[in-house]
């Protein structure tokens, strides 16, 4: 089973705790392979992102853009193996989130949260990945009203849901766009804009 949540733990600052971990779950690559977990040390194994999509709702979680809370860029770095010696596509994290320091915009309360995971040890070297998250509303954010109050994702859960479709679940299915083909697409539009105002 896998569990994500988080709390806010009671102190002079407010804070969030996301804690997650994959137990008796293997995360594989299109490939069935399992993830890389690295060595023992956190932060080398493949790239995990806790995060969000900016329009999302429990009706439809992967609406918007994607917003990610850790991972590459952020000040939470998170990657599978993190927390101990685990083998390939295991991981457990923790993540505390300090109110005014979070390093992110934060999502309206009631904004499902979601786990994106990758192929890789870095997203530009990443071939695939794939997004989970819940339509029940039991792993939507939340401000917290009282120091315990908390949310969770587990994988028993009849709300779980994968970005690619539950054929998908814990691979990484969804192709990364390559940069190069992104960029020769911006300019055959350009170029096509240029044609149209000549004519």
């Amino acid at each position: 089973m896998l569990l994500l949540g988080f709390n806010a733990a009671a102190s002079a600052a407010a804070t969030f705790q996301v804690t997650l971990g994959a137990n008796g779950v293997v995360f594989k690559n299109n490939g069935g392979t399992a993830l890389s977990s690295g060595t023992s040390a956190d932060g080398d194994g493949t790239v995990l992102q806790l995060g969000y999509y900016s329009a999302s709702t429990t009706l439809d979680p992967f609406s918007g853009s994607w917003v990610a809370m850790t991972g590459p860029g952020t000040s939470y770095q998170t990657t599978m193996g993190d927390s101990g010696n685990n083998p390939n596509g295991v991981f457990k994290l923790g993540v505390v989130f300090t109110a005014g320091s979070l390093g992110f915009t934060a999502p309206a309360d009631g904004t499902p949260l979601a786990l994106r995971f990758y192929d890789s040890t870095s997203i530009a070297t990443s071939t695939y990945f794939n997004v989970v998250s819940d339509t029940n509303g039991g792993f939507n954010w939340s401000t917290p009203a009282e120091p315990k109050s908390t949310a969770a994702l587990t994988f028993l859960s009849p709300g779980i849901v994968w970005q690619d479709g539950s054929g998908s679940a814990y691979k990484t299915t969804i192709a990364v766009p390559e940069p190069s083909c992104l960029l020769l697409g911006l300019l055959s539009l350009g170029a096509l804009a240029v044609r149209r105002r000549s004519n």
